[in-house]
């Protein structure tokens, strides 16, 4: 390859800590630090109640990783053997290596969605009849926001009050994989605890957008929060001086580095809008947030794609027969247009003129 750039668009979990983020922990001592099996860890007890503050929930639980929060979430809020629902396309089914099944011992039954929503009608059919003695008993709904497989769509805080409802008339717990939620707050111009007030749980990502090297959390009540915890040593997630992880996650939950996911979602409509400027047969999915899905024909071989692009310089996941770019913190705007060129020089051999 003849470039000297690789620009990575493949997830916003290859981002780095900022410069601010590295100082928090430079300048932490032993005293900073406990036993957090304890819950002895000044630092972490510190991002929790951050967490849970920002969230407007009771209590929170620092986790390794956002598939470990969701699990933990599913057992807390289950018993072996009850059924739960999924979105077709969720993370939680698809990308979690079954552990809902495996480890916590439930059935997932999908529900079709319009870009992440589900038609209420059409979702009441799916829940069991707890009182048949044949039937699993359906006991959690869960959702994502924002929902990666639809493109880093929002789903705002009145339809998650509208499932919250449906979860509630109908004796569910209501579940949020939220790992992207801070996108879809800033993208909506609302708080995310309006988003997370109306949900049983919601778990969101420290490591995507938020540019920390390592780390989710998952928010609730108390009494929630003290099963997952139990949960947690059970899967071995139960870390020790692990407050060298939560410094980066406080300096994380600032406003300020919040907000900075503007300039995320920012640079994926000039990419969208530079490849929509290229004359080859593909269909570019409008952002929200900052997940661009590009739509290919059927006929068109996909690995060939991903390797095209990654010999011309551009890193990228395919999903189906679309690729998936994702802008996150430490590409530049200089980077989104040389990637587009990028790109184009790319699709050039998958299409040929």
């Amino acid at each position: 390859m003849n470039h000297t750039e690789i620009i990575d668009l493949r997830s916003d979990t290859v981002t780095k800590p900022s410069p601010q983020m590295w100082e928090r922990v430079r300048s932490m001592s032993n005293s900073d630090l406990g036993d957090d099996v304890m819950h002895e860890d000044p630092t972490i007890n510190k991002l929790e109640d951050e967490a849970a503050r920002i969230m407007g929930k009771e209590a929170a639980l620092l986790v390794t990783s956002g598939t470990q929060g969701n699990l933990l979430s599913l057992l807390s809020h289950t018993d072996p053997g009850d059924e739960i629902l999924v979105e077709e396309k969720a993370h939680i089914y698809a990308h979690e290596v079954g552990g809902a099944a495996r480890i916590a011992g439930v059935m997932l039954r999908t529900y079709p969605s319009d870009k992440g929503l589900p038609d209420l009608f059409e979702l009441q059919e799916l829940i069991r009849n707890k009182e048949d003695i044949h039937e699993p008993p359906t006991t959690l709904l869960c959702t994502e926001d924002t929902h990666n497989s639809h493109g880093g769509v929002v789903i705002r805080p009145d339809k998650l009050h509208e499932l919250y409802e449906f979860a509630r008339d109908n004796e569910l717990k209501l579940h949020i994989d939220g790992a992207r939620i801070f996108n879809a707050s800033v993208a909506s111009g609302i708080h995310v605890s309006k988003f997370a007030q109306h949900a049983d749980s919601v778990m969101f990502c420290l490591s995507k957008g938020l540019s920390c090297p390592v780390g989710s959390m998952i928010v609730g009540d108390q009494d929630f929060i003290k099963r997952a915890r139990k949960f947690r040593k059970m899967v071995g997630g139960g870390m020790r001086q692990a407050g060298i992880i939560a410094a980066f996650g406080l300096e994380a939950l600032r406003s300020d580095w919040i907000n900075r996911l503007k300039e995320d979602h920012r640079l994926a409509e000039i990419l969208a809008n530079g490849l929509s400027d290229l004359s080859y047969p593909i269909k570019i999915q409008e952002p929200q947030t900052n997940i661009l899905m590009v739509n290919f024909p059927k006929h068109i071989e996909m690995n060939l794609v991903v390797k095209s692009l990654r010999e011309n310089g551009v890193l990228a996941f395919d999903d189906g027969h679309r690729i998936r770019f994702v802008t996150h913190y430490g590409i530049s705007e200089e980077q989104i247009y040389t990637a587009i060129g990028y790109v184009d020089n790319a699709l050039q051999k998958i299409f040929p003129k």
